[in-house]
């Protein structure tokens, strides 16, 4: 019962943030390339139980939790939503904790929160991290804008030189014919 209220309690809280909150400075943004991995920390000092969550949507999902065992020197995994792609690490004390997600796709991105628990019942989250996946095709797109963007300046670069050739051409064949006109008129009268 008591997951159920905090649950309750803490997706509200989630519901409650709205995209501008989020990147308005409430969040930490990274970007990462599709199939790539990624490790997303948490400050766990002081503190027994870790979770991490993903938003997506408006779907709130738990990922993955953890607590410390009994010594305080490991980190026992108590939920893991998909074993082979989500991973949950901790340095030698217990105090940084890691959550890497291998091979990034498309659905991983959103909004990760790392929620941490000491002796009360309340869990203390972390500022949320938001997730973008670059894929190859926006780093394609992006060298093909900037590389049009150089040839139309290329190009509107050489249409104005030669343009200007031309110009410059026809006014000094131009200012020729005159000046033998002007001569033979002269040399005549």
């Amino acid at each position: 019962m008591e997951k159920v209220i905090f649950f309750c309690v803490f997706s509200c809280w989630i519901m409650q943030i709205t995209s501008s909150d989020l990147s308005a400075g409430g969040s930490s943004d990274v970007r990462v390339r599709m199939g790539e991995n990624i490790t997303l920390n948490c400050n766990m000092r002081n503190r027994y139980e870790v979770a991490w969550y993903h938003l997506r949507s408006e779907e709130l999902v738990l990922l993955i939790s953890a607590e410390k065992d009994k010594l305080g020197r490991k980190l026992l995994i108590k939920f893991n939503l998909n074993s082979t792609r989500l991973e949950i690490t901790a340095d030698s004390w217990v105090t940084r904790v890691s959550l890497t997600i291998s091979g990034v796709t498309e659905s991983d991105s959103g909004h990760y929160f790392c929620g941490t628990k000491s002796d009360a019942p309340e869990m203390h989250f972390d500022k949320p991290i938001r997730l973008e996946i670059e894929d190859e095709v926006t780093v394609t797109e992006r060298v093909l804008m900037f590389g049009g963007v150089g040839l139309a300046v290329f190009v509107f670069f050489l249409t104005t030189v030669i343009a200007g050739g031309i110009i410059y051409h026809r006014g000094q064949q131009k200012g020729w014919r005159a000046a033998k006109h002007e001569a033979l008129m002269t040399h005549h009268s």
